[in-house]
């Protein structure tokens, strides 16, 4: 049989009275009864010393008088002593119920001694004779019976001396005499006398003293108390607290008082001024200035007061338990009562299989316990296991045991028996794993036994537990899949079909409707029932500690094509004996399975969190533009290219979803970025997201394929290396090394009109064999050309957000969910909002227009719909007006500003032509472009400049294109100086007043410069409005990278095609 030990450390319990009344002051009290001594009063604080008055100041000539001396302060005054305890018998007779206690108290005993063995309680004289009833049967406190001595009053502080006062300063010294003045022809003046002495400053007085700290009080000793009671038991019922009171401190010195300051001396007397010189005679010398006085001494520093000496502790008083007699008689006594406590025990489950199971018995055996206090355990004490939250037992399931001698050890064989709750659920996703914790408990007349409390915690779980579900976390419609449980069994018995088994194991997985069980097989052993889900009975033996698996093969429902990106629920039930116990769930998300087969529109490239919502709400966007779409997701093949599956050539538009680190750029291979970007004119791609514009570098110079654009620049570069030495040995900074890279690759730009990006790749570390004797060369620095030209680049586009969730912002039309993805046996409609593969017409079931409010430019559905009108270009956007398509007749608005489709086509050239303009072309080639693009739309709509009588429309998008080029045209240029028309600039400028004068020519009506609309017109940038990005097209001010980048980009492409190499799992 199969147990747990649970063992305890005995308490060792002291006996003396300090210990005793600790203990006691610890249990819950009913009522107290107080003998205890008084506690003396703190003594007063001392009284401070006054300042003393300051000397006087000198009068002239005159030495300044001293300071007195600061007061001396007076002592504090001691505190008073507490008062012994008084002492006591005390008598219990009666029941808990019903408590009689006879309380004899004494003022001194006929004895010198403080022990018992000296104290003759029938000689003392009593000085009261108490008598008490206590009803304790509902109450669990007991009686106080406090003796406690008096604490000691802390002695005053002493005050603190008075500050001496300062000594008075010294007068100024006297003016010496003139000197007499001549008074015979060319006789000299006399010289003036000397200055008189200043009086010297007089002393400071001395700080007075400071009083001394009073004595602290004697502490009170504490009482003597004896009980006595022919029944022992009683004693459970009173606790004595009998300890000496507390000294009292001394108080502390007072400080000495600060000694006065010396007085300055008075200043020495001005000299006499000389006399008068005759006619011819020199004027007698001004005296020599007088002495200074002498500065005063300061005062002497009061002396600190002492410090007050503690009161005298005295003795704790002394406890008793006596049993007596009905006569009166001692039997035993002893400083403390018994004291019952636990050593060990047996916990043992009911079936022997080490699991302590929800629902079940187990029992506890063995106890062994031992009576660790003062005197004879009586007999009556109660040993049981109390419920808990987690356990139950039986109320009348306990053990009386018998009386013990100190120290005894004592082996209870009763045993008991305690229910584990049955679990109040069952457990999700995880085994049931509850500790769960039971306790001895001792008590005598319903008081506890503290150390009688030994815990043990158990941990209840079922034997059966599911240990790992392996199951694809998307599917396709019509896609099968197998559905993995490990189980083990973690118990001693064997489970399943066997003749000793300890009980049956079954598992039912059940799902969404559209998720079907496919019939089992001889592989597969499970039964269907008729609401579709599928039981797996064990029908065979498993075995202790063993780990089995079992199989459901299912498939995804056709109809789950119009569910594209729900997610549906599974769930795997775990029954022993019949009983639910464990619960795993989790959802499947439909994914449908890229078509190599197939030609969209577009390609969209999702990601694990993309929902139906977010799926719907891109729908319905190419829906407006009257695109086919099909998905590739992220979380199916891992990246976005496959060593079986081919999408180039699929689509003409790529919409990446971008969520780092879940799918990044990195996942793309430059080469059939590439590739499709040049494999026609309508190819694009489109990535919204965290991503950066720099991050497509990797693809736009093909770091796959460095190489320079020909030889003769390859040797050009290696030549004009000295350009970026250092002088003498200093290196460059990172800052210098990318001015100079910027500056020379935009001359490269220039040579082609600004078509094609360069990008400036340089070698930062020191070439040592390329040493002067003023510079050093830092490497070698190289100019690449960009893949993609500016046309190309115009379908490159980047809309940067914190989260590429259409459904996070504002969205211009209802999405309603339409499937309760938590139902298992939902009829499924066989048409919901799904836009399949080249299927336009099987769409959703919905209102004939899709916008039904107005579309936020700053949205990330608004931006992601200017990204593609940019995509699709010009032509195809005035061909809408034409068409007279849904977006024609929408409202868009950025702030508090608001856009007609018109503007919005207006908006989209110009962002074309700045771009043009701040890459500095000077040929405008899109601009080329768009105006023939201008002249087919209007010859299509028949004129559409003639739908005017007289006056040209100004919501006419020809002419908000015309004013939105005079605009512009005069906010870029200004002519400041002779030479301004030889600037590209100026060449700037006649193209576009070339341009614009081909598009007035388009229409009947003169178009003159309408002032009144530039304020309108300049807000018409659709880049800025959407706040687009286009890393091939946009000016880019920094365009460099270290080599050493480069190399680090490769080394991670090397390991993610070793890691990609061998054949990619479906799941």
């Amino acid at each position: 049989m199969m147990s747990t030990l649970t063992k305890a450390d005995i308490p060792n319990f002291c006996f003396d009275v300090n210990s005793v009344s600790k203990r006691a002051s610890t249990k819950l009290v009913y009522q107290t009864i107080s003998i205890s001594g008084q506690s003396g009063t703190n003594g007063d604080f001392g009284r401070d010393g006054t300042f003393g008055f300051p000397g006087d100041d000198g009068s002239t000539g005159e030495n300044g008088g001293s300071g007195n001396d600061g007061e001396n302060a007076s002592a504090g005054e001691p505190g008073q002593s507490g008062t012994d305890s008084r002492h006591a018998l005390v008598r219990l007779n009666g029941t808990v119920e019903n408590l009689n206690m006879q309380l004899k108290i004494f003022q001194t005993l006929y004895s010198s001694s403080e022990q018992f063995a000296g104290i003759n309680w029938n000689l003392a004289h009593s000085l009261h004779d108490l008598n008490y009833d206590f009803q304790l049967a509902k109450s669990k406190g007991i009686i106080l019976v406090r003796a406690v001595g008096g604490n000691g009053g802390d002695g005053g502080y002493g005050g603190y001396g008075g500050p001496g006062g300062s000594g008075g300063h010294g007068g100024r010294g006297r003016h010496g005499t003139n000197g007499s003045n001549a008074y015979n022809q060319g006789a000299s003046g006399g010289s003036g006398g000397p200055g008189g002495a200043g009086g010297n400053g007089g002393c400071g007085g001395n700080g007075g003293d400071g009083g001394s700290g009073g004595d602290g009080g004697n502490a009170g000793a504490g009482g003597h108390v004896q009980v006595r009671s022919a029944d022992p038991r009683l004693f459970m019922l009173i606790e004595l607290d009998c300890r000496a009171g507390t000294k009292g401190k001394g108080g502390y010195g007072g400080k000495g008082g600060d000694c006065g300051l010396g007085g300055s001396g008075g200043d020495g007397g001005i000299g006499g001024y000389g006399g008068l010189g005759e006619s011819g005679g020199a004027h007698g010398s001004q005296g020599a200035r007088g002495a200074n006085g002498m500065h005063g001494s300061h005062g002497r520093v009061g002396r600190n007061g002492l410090a007050g000496i503690d009161g005298r502790a005295t003795s704790d008083g002394s406890i008793q338990y006596a049993v007596v007699d009905i006569d009166d008689n001692v039997i035993e006594t002893a400083p403390d009562k018994y004291h019952a406590s636990v050593i060990s025990y047996t916990v043992t489950d009911e079936n022997n299989d080490e699991i302590y199971e929800p629902d079940s018995d187990f029992f506890i055996t063995s106890v062994k316990w031992t009576n660790n206090g003062a005197m004879t355990l009586p007999s009556g004490s109660i040993l049981s296991f109390p419920s808990t939250k987690c356990v139950s037992s039986d109320i009348n399931d306990f053990s009386v045991l018998m009386g013990a001698n100190i120290n005894q050890i004592c082996l209870d064989s009763h045993q008991f028996k305690c229910h584990l709750n049955a679990a109040s659920t069952f457990s999700i996703n995880q085994p049931y794993i509850q500790p769960v914790t039971i306790a001895s408990e001792i008590n005598l007349l319903d008081r506890l036994f503290s150390g009688s409390q030994v815990s043990t915690t158990l941990t209840c779980q079922y034997p059966i537990q599911i240990t790992n579900i392996q199951i694809p976390t998307f599917l396709g419609p019509n896609e099968r899949s197998i559905i993995t449980v490990n189980f083990t069994n973690i118990s001693t018995r064997s489970y399943g079909t066997c003749s000793d088994s300890a009980g049956s194991i079954e598992f039912i997985f059940s799902a969404h409707s559209l998720i079907k069980i496919v019939p089992a097989t001889e592989e597969y052993l499970y039964q269907i029932t008729p609401d579709g889900q599928g039981h797996y009975k064990i029908n065979e033996e498993m075995s202790p500690k063993s780990t089995k698996h079992i199989y459901f093969e299912f498939s995804l429902d056709a109809d789950a094509s119009y569910q594209l990106y729900e997610s549906l629920f599974w769930s795997i039930d775990l029954l022993l004996r019949d009983t639910l116990i464990e619960k795993h769930t989790n959802k499947i998300r439909i994914i449908p399975e890229f078509n190599p087969n197939v030609h969209t529109d577009v390609l969209l490239v999702t990601y694990s969190q993309m929902d139906r919502v977010e799926y719907l709400a891109y729908q319905k966007l190419f829906q407006l533009f009257k695109y086919s779409s099909q998905m590739w997701d992220i979380e199916r093949y891992e990246a976005f290219h496959h060593p079986e599956i081919q999408w180039l050539n699929t689509t003409n538009l790529i919409i990446f979803i971008y969520s780092n680190p879940k799918s990044t750029l990195n996942m793309i291979q430059s080469q059939l970025f590439l590739q499709h970007m040049n494999s026609s004119e309508n190819a694009g791609f489109i990535c919204i997201g965290t991503c950066l514009s720099d991050e497509f570098d990797f693809a736009l110079f093909d770091y796959n394929n460095l190489q320079f654009i020909d030889n003769k620049e390859k040797t050009k570069c290696e030549a004009s290396n000295y350009v970026w030495s250092g002088f003498g040995f200093r290196h460059p900074t990172a800052k210098k090394l990318n001015v100079m890279a910027n500056k020379l690759r935009t001359e490269y730009e220039k040579q082609e009109d600004n078509k094609f990006l360069y990008q400036v790749v340089y070698d930062d570390t020191k070439d040592s064999r390329s040493r002067h004797c003023l510079t050093v060369v830092y490497g070698k620095k190289y100019v690449y050309k960009s893949t993609l030209d500016f046309q190309v680049g115009n379908r490159l586009i980047l809309v940067n957000s914190e989260s590429p969730l259409l459904a996070n912002t504002h969205l211009p039309f209802k999405l309603q969910a339409q499937l309760n993805t938590n139902q298992q046996n939902e009829v499924v409609p066989s048409r919901e909002y799904d836009i399949g593969i080249n299927d336009m017409v099987k769409t959703l079931q919905i209102d004939e227009n899709i916008i039904q409010d107005e579309i936020q430019l700053n949205s990330q559905f608004g931006r992601l719909l200017c990204a593609i009108l940019f995509y699709q270009g010009f032509e195809k956007s005035l061909m809408m007006i034409n068409h007279k398509c849904e977006l024609t007749r929408c409202i868009f608005v950025s702030d508090s500003s608001k856009f007609n489709f018109n503007q919005i086509v207006v908006s989209l050239a110009m962002s074309i032509i700045e771009r043009e303009y701040n890459r500095g072309s000077l040929e405008f080639p899109s601009l080329t472009l768009i105006v023939d693009q201008a002249a087919n739309a209007i010859g299509k709509l028949y004129n559409i400049a003639r739908t005017t009588d007289h006056v040209a429309d100004q919501n006419n998008w020809l002419y908000l294109l015309i004013q939105s080029l005079y605009e512009y045209i005069d906010s870029q240029f200004f002519i400041s100086f002779p030479w301004y028309g030889c600037t590209n600039k100026a060449k700037q400028r006649r193209k576009l007043q070339e341009i614009v004068s081909d598009l007035v020519s388009l229409s009947i009506h003169e178009i003159p410069r309408n002032k009144e609309l530039y304020q309108t017109v300049q807000m018409m940038r659709l880049q800025e409005l959407a706040k687009l990005q286009f890393p091939a097209a946009d000016k880019r001010e920094n365009c460099v990278r270290r080599i050493i980048e480069i190399q680090a980009w490769k080394e991670k492409q090397k390991i993610k095609e070793t890691n990609l190499s061998a054949p990619l799992e479906k799941y």
